[in-house]
């Protein structure tokens, strides 16, 4: 591989591993796409477009026969992860407040959230399989510890500040 294919070969990966996640298409099948283009450009020098195609439709001939969840099965995942997220924020609200919510308190409400949005996160999890090199078993798309760091960080200062403001309107 040249100075001249770098580039372009790292431009083709990203495109080629958002078009397969996009299609359902396992992490480790990724990981081998992938694997076979990198290795095809490093043999030959050829520019991936020119070998493969753009990588839309090259990753929708690798995609083809690969089973799609339903729908509705993602409508479900989203509405419990959605219904998950506001009562564990209702109940830590009220629970902060020292008061109940519809007759009930925080705690539970936080907990009721948590059996809701635990079977949804399973199922994410599930579908997000890591993409691999199937050559040296490493990771083709690390993941940043700051991703966490801010999902759970937005929801907790989104609840601090309204019970702040609910402390200060008081």
């Amino acid at each position: 591989m040249n100075a001249e294919t770098a580039p372009a070969l790292a431009r083709y990966r990203q495109e080629l591993i958002v078009a397969l996640r996009l299609k359902d298409v396992p992490g480790d099948r990724i990981g081998e796409a992938v694997a076979e283009v990198e290795s095809h450009v490093a043999d030959t020098g050829e520019d991936p477009v020119a070998a493969f195609g753009p990588a839309k439709e090259y990753a929708r001939t690798l995609a083809t026969g690969q089973r799609r969840d339903p729908w509705w099965s993602t409508a479900i995942t989203l509405a419990s992860a959605g219904t998950a997220g506001w009562l564990v924020a209702q109940g830590a609200l009220a629970q902060l407040l020292g008061e109940e919510y519809r007759g009930l308190a925080g705690w539970v409400w936080v907990l009721v959230g948590l059996v809701v949005g635990i079977p949804a996160a399973v199922r994410v999890q599930r579908r997000s399989s890591r993409v691999r090199d199937p050559r040296t078993g490493a990771d083709m798309v690390p993941s940043s510890p700051w991703g966490v760091v801010v999902l759970v960080a937005i929801p907790v200062v989104l609840v601090l500040a309204a019970w702040g403001l609910i402390l200060v309107t008081r």
